[in-house]
């Protein structure tokens, strides 16, 4: 999620439920090079927050749909 300082407890993504395949412990994850968009960030229970990352299945999807529809 783009947030070098952030401990990452959960391994399912905290929209889907899918594994999020957060590699943050082992020094780089593919969310350091992804722009998570606010809008799913904003999506995570307060609970959660700064604790679980949301997978890249979700991000791309997000991101085809707002292409569909601008």
């Amino acid at each position: 999620m783009n947030n070098n300082n952030h401990q990452v407890y959960g391994e399912s993504c905290p929209l889907c439920g899918a594994t999020n395949e957060c590699r943050v412990h082992s020094g780089d994850c593919w969310c350091f090079h992804t722009k998570v968009p606010q809008e799913l960030r904003d999506q995570i229970p307060v609970e959660l927050k700064g604790k679980v990352c949301i997978c890249l299945n979700c991000v791309e999807k997000y991101n085809s749909e707002q292409r569909k529809y601008p």
